[in-house]
C-alpha cells in the first residue's frame, strides 16, 4: 500500500527514536511505538494497536481534505491525530488569526446582538477609532487566557488523575493549550458576519454568532475529553464551569477597558 503522508509542510508526523512510544493511538488513545513500517522505499504498512487491535493511525494514509471533514465533524480520532501525532506548527499562528477576527467583528460592532460592550469611539480622529481594535484585541487575548486558565484548573480539581506527561511524552498544560486552539478554529464561520453584515438583521446576526459559539463549546468539550481522558459529561461540566467563571471576570476587565474609549 502506497502511502502519501498529509499535511505536509503544515502538520508532519512527529520524529521519534526508533522504540520510543510517543505516538498514540487514535482509537483508543494508548501509546505505541509507532504508526507504520517501511516495507521498501515506496511502501509502508500501518501498525496495529496491541490494545485495541486496530490501525493505529489510519490518517497517514488519507488526503487533507478528509482530515479537516473529520475535523469539522468533531471526530475524537482526527483530534488525536493533529494533538499527538502530528507535529503542530502553525496552531499558535492560527491563534493569533482567530483573537485578531473576533477583535475585528467586535470592534466594528458585529457582536451587538449578543453585548452591549463595544470599544468603537464615537470621534471621528482615526487614530482614536483604531485604539478601540487594540482593546479589543486585548478582550479576547483575556478572554482566552482566562478560558485556558479556569479550564485546566477544574480539570485539576475535578479530575485529578489527569497525568502530567501525557501519552506522547508532552506535558499535559501544553497539550491543553493546542487543544483550546484547536477548539477555536469553527470561530472561523465568524467570517460571513463581516461579509454580509449590512444585509444582515440584528437577529439574524445574533443568531449566527450564538450558533458558532455553540459549535466552538461542543468541539471543546470533544477536545478536553481526549485530552484529559475522561467521559464527556465530566468535560461538559468543567467546560461550562470555565465559560461562566471567565464570562465574570471578563466583564470586570471589559468595564476596566471601555474607561480608555
Amino acid at each position: 500500500m502506497k502511502l502519501s503522508l498529509p499535511l505536509q509542510g503544515y502538520f508532519d508526523l512527529l520524529k521519534h527514536s526508533p522504540g520510543e512510544k510517543k505516538f498514540v493511538c487514535i482509537n483508543c488513545g494508548r501509546p505505541v511505538s509507532g504508526l507504520y513500517r517501511q516495507i521498501s522505499s515506496t511502501v509502508l504498512k500501518i501498525i496495529d494497536c496491541d490494545k485495541c487491535k486496530k490501525p493505529a493511525d489510519k490518517y497517514i494514509e488519507f488526503e487533507v481534505l478528509i482530515i479537516l471533514i473529520d475535523l469539522i465533524l468533531l471526530s475524537k480520532p482526527a483530534y488525536r491525530h493533529i494533538l499527538y501525532n502530528s507535529d503542530c506548527k502553525n496552531l499558535w499562528k492560527i491563534g493569533c488569526i482567530l483573537i485578531l477576527l473576533e477583535a475585528y467583528c467586535f470592534w466594528t460592532d458585529a457582536f451587538r446582538g449578543i453585548t452591549s460592550i463595544t470599544y468603537r469611539s464615537h470621534l471621528t480622529d482615526p487614530f482614536l477609532s483604531e485604539k478601540g481594535f487594540y482593546l479589543s484585541t486585548v478582550h479576547f487575548v483575556a478572554g482566552f487566557i482566562l478560558l485556558y486558565g479556569f479550564i485546566y484548573l477544574f480539570t485539576r480539581v475535578l479530575h485529578r488523575s489527569v497525568p502530567r506527561v501525557t501519552g506522547n511524552g508532552k506535558t499535559y498544560p501544553y497539550m491543553l493549550l493546542h487543544g483550546v486552539i484547536l477548539a477555536s478554529i469553527g470561530k472561523f464561520l465568524f467570517i460571513p458576519i463581516i461579509i454580509w453584515r449590512e444585509n444582515s438583521t440584528e437577529t439574524g446576526m445574533a443568531i449566527h454568532i450564538v450558533l458558532v459559539l455553540m459549535y466552538f463549546v461542543i468541539s471543546l468539550v470533544q477536545i478536553h475529553s481526549v485530552v484529559s481522558d475522561c467521559t464527556r459529561s465530566r468535560s461538559g461540566v468543567i467546560v461550562i464551569l470555565a465559560f461562566i467563571v471567565k464570562a465574570y471576570f471578563l466583564t470586570r476587565v471589559s468595564g476596566l477597558l471601555q474607561q480608555f474609549v
